[in-house]
């Protein structure tokens, strides 16, 4: 079930209904609190105590575990296990705070120091520097491919236990739905922070002694993304007292707290029952034929075992394999004490053999050594008391209520129904429909302007055109910088209808904060560009803070933006909201419309740079008001080192990765019709106006795809 929940998880366009997630972590006894002391439960540095005795007790468990099994074989396995068995934990390593930053928060002080450790935990600024790059550097190195690899290859593993992927699921399936769950990801972070490098990474770097391990260590920055003067520890610190401060908060800080507390311990369990069961060759013996019981069922329904169907006992193995392991045993395809005799491992598993290529080589280790173990033990030796083998229970994971969520039925109320991060399924069905008409009507411009991607694309080709581009901007610029300047009223009603844009920029890009993204060779850049757009963790020079304060000085006090009175501010005309929509749209949908993402963020990052700004700068010089927001951005855009460049990388990273798998040309298409769509070509206004362009109401349909459970 949890191997499910984790793969499911893993898609950031699902929705998880907070209380589904609740009721699911109360019956995993995450929150329990049965031992330390009572104050415990209602301070924090106590029972931040309790977190560290625990986390010292299981490394004491696992290092003995390990070091009991004394040969160098045998320790390999164990090290091996080990590392395979904690790669679920280490592909969620940040992803608690990938959820957190919406446009409704990207003025929020906490938030964004969120945004900091994440962004720290991501590796910003290079790719594949994040701290699970960093597991998966370690993994390579011992020669584990699969733990070595993306989220999906681990869920992938059947070696792994379904318990190894119980804490890395819910802290995944937190992050869908984080507006939830604040106060409890405050605790689980500084939990987590407060360990530092996890008890099983201790006993690993222990055994692989190595400067590698830094990276998982919660406890140390690995960038300088951090504010001045914090680690990430102290950080965490800083915001979980901004959530225990307030009284209707406090206990579900100390809830998250224990959710680590408590998973640390059954972790820990889990990892020790997988110890014992590589090194135990009976118990690598059953789980092996466990695993392959069901499918191996459908077969052998013409070799009788001790006067039964071999496929009856594969089918009763499913549950408990002890007994079909035993007849084995006891059978002629056995050799006690010699694999290279036995059938099973010889004529059966030869090229003319009926189980040619059956078992992979480490199935064949298992059963070789299982062979091996069979010589009868001296009779003055009494036989160790068999491990019971959990059976294997398939639960299905059920698609939930796709009625839920609200669907606007103006742009003012999509406007405010948008600025949060997770879409129920009618709302996601909205966003889709909207952001499909509006590229419709980006696709219908592909051409008509100057300002159109090329037609085709090469390697290298954007980075030359954005040049010519910038370089064309600059003319424009010198043929109209001496014309009239606007009237003042010009200019601050101008100010005022950018102000729903401008406040949420960098919102198509929200979806990059997904770790995963964040940290790959297309990603990187763009989780790099949504950083910047909100300041670096630093509210001096966050994009929508200087924006407001603008609008300040302007005497124009707009509502908070996520609030409901924003959008309904009667200084707002209702098409100044129509892109700023769209923008919301497409953050929400990173996967269905990462190459539409790509096309808008170039076409943004580039629309001002060498033109416009400097434009706007001579205007607002004129008449008094402060530059900071376009001269910073006339700089951080720029076409060589800047958000230009970094917009136009991304898309050749992209085009290189998926012409290997998609019609380059079509995707390159797609690309095209996101730049158009930051200002597509019409005849009337109107025709952007998605409620009014619908022949009847707009009703949100059933979503065909799940994207709830």
């Amino acid at each position: 079930m949890w191997r499910d929940i984790y793969t499911l998880s893993l898609n950031p366009e699902l929705f998880v209904e907070s209380s589904n997630l609740r009721d699911l972590i109360d019956r995993t006894g995450l929150g329990n609190f049965e031992t330390g002391p009572t104050r415990a439960s209602h301070d924090v540095d106590a029972l931040c105590d309790v977190l560290t005795g625990r986390a010292r007790d299981s490394e004491v468990l696992l290092r003995a575990t390990v070091e009991s099994m004394c040969d160098d074989d045998r320790t390999k396995r164990a090290i091996h296990c080990t590392i395979a068995h904690s790669a679920p934990l280490a592909s969620v390593l940040g992803r608690w705070l990938q959820g957190l930053s919406r446009p409704g928060n990207f003025e929020d002080d906490v938030q964004l120091k969120s945004l900091a450790l994440l962004a720290d935990d991501v590796g910003v600024g290079l790719a594949e520097m994040s701290r699970t790059d960093g597991f998966r550097h370690l993994a390579r190195k011992a020669g584990l491919v699969t733990a070595a690899g993306r989220p999906h290859d681990i869920a992938a593993d059947r070696e792994l236990s379904d318990g190894v992927f119980r804490f890395p699921a819910i802290m995944l399936a937190l992050s869908r739905c984080s507006e939830a769950f604040e106060p409890e990801i405050a605790g689980v972070d500084y939990a987590l922070r407060t360990i530092g490098l996890l008890p099983v990474w201790r006993v690993l770097a222990h055994h692989l002694p190595g400067p590698h391990w830094r990276r998982l260590n919660l406890s140390a920055s690995q960038t300088d993304a951090l504010p001045s003067g914090h680690t990430p520890l102290s950080l965490s610190r800083h915001i979980l007292d901004y959530h225990a401060s307030r009284r209707e908060r406090r206990a579900r800080v100390m809830e998250g707290i224990l959710w680590v507390i408590n998973a640390v311990t059954a972790d820990t369990d889990d990892f020790v029952a997988a110890l014992k069961h590589v090194d135990d060759p009976t118990l690598a013996m059953e789980r092996l034929i466990q695993g392959r019981a069901r499918e191996a069922a459908i077969y052998h329904q013409g070799f009788d075992l001790e006067g039964k169907p071999l496929s009856q006992w594969f089918t009763e193995a499913i549950e408990d394999p002890r007994p079909l392991i035993d007849a084995i045993a006891r059978s002629r395809l056995i050799r006690r004490g010699d694999p290279e005799r036995s059938p099973l491992l010889g004529s059966l598993l030869s090229s003319q053999g009926r189980m040619f290529r059956i078992f992979e080589p480490d199935d064949i280790a298992v059963i070789r050594r299982w062979i091996l173990s069979l010589v009868p033990a001296p009779s003055s030796i009494k036989p160790a008391s068999p491990l019971a083998i959990t059976p294997v229970h398939q639960q299905s994971i059920k698609c939930g209520d796709l009625m839920l969520g609200a669907v606007p039925s103006n742009i003012r109320e999509a406007y405010h129904l948008l600025q949060g991060r997770a879409l129920p399924p009618r709302t996601r069905r909205f966003a889709l429909e909207y952001a499909q008409f509006w590229l419709g009507a980006a696709r219908r411009s592909i051409g008509l302007s100057k300002r159109s991607l090329p037609e085709t694309w090469q390697h290298g080709l954007l980075r030359a055109w954005l040049l010519d581009t910038h370089a064309s901007h600059d003319e424009a610029f010198q043929r109209t910088k001496t014309q009239s300047m606007p009237s003042r009223e010009q200019l601050v009603e101008e100010t005022v209808q950018l102000a729903p844009l401008t406040l949420i920029d960098g919102a198509w890009l929200q979806g990059f904060s997904e770790v995963d993204y964040a940290s790959d060779r297309v990603g990187s850049p763009l989780f790099r560009i949504f950083w910047d757009e909100l300041g670096n963790g630093n509210l001096s020079i966050n994009h929508p803070r200087i924006y407001r304060a603008l609008l300040l000085s302007m005497d124009i006090d707009l509502p908070p933006t996520g609030s409901p009175q924003f959008p309904y501010d009667p200084r707002l005309r209702s098409e100044s909201l129509r892109l700023p929509v769209f923008w919301l749209c497409l953050g929400k949908l990173p996967v269905t419309l990462r190459p539409e993402i790509l096309g808008l963020n170039l076409a943004m990052e580039l629309s001002g740079v060498g033109g416009s700004y400097r434009s706007a700068r001579q205007i607002l010089k004129h008449y008094g008001f402060s530059t900071q927001f376009v001269d910073m951005h006339n700089t951080i855009d720029n076409v060589s080192t800047g958000h230009s460049a970094w917009a136009a990388d991304a898309i050749d990273a992209h085009m290189a990765l998926a012409s290997q798998f998609v019609d380059p040309d079509e995707e390159w298409e797609r690309i095209r019709a996101g730049f158009e769509a930051l200002s597509p070509v019409t005849g009337r206004s109107s025709e952007l106006d998605f409620f009014k362009q619908q022949k009847r109401p707009w009703r949100a349909m059933v979503a065909r795809e799940p994207s709830y459970v």
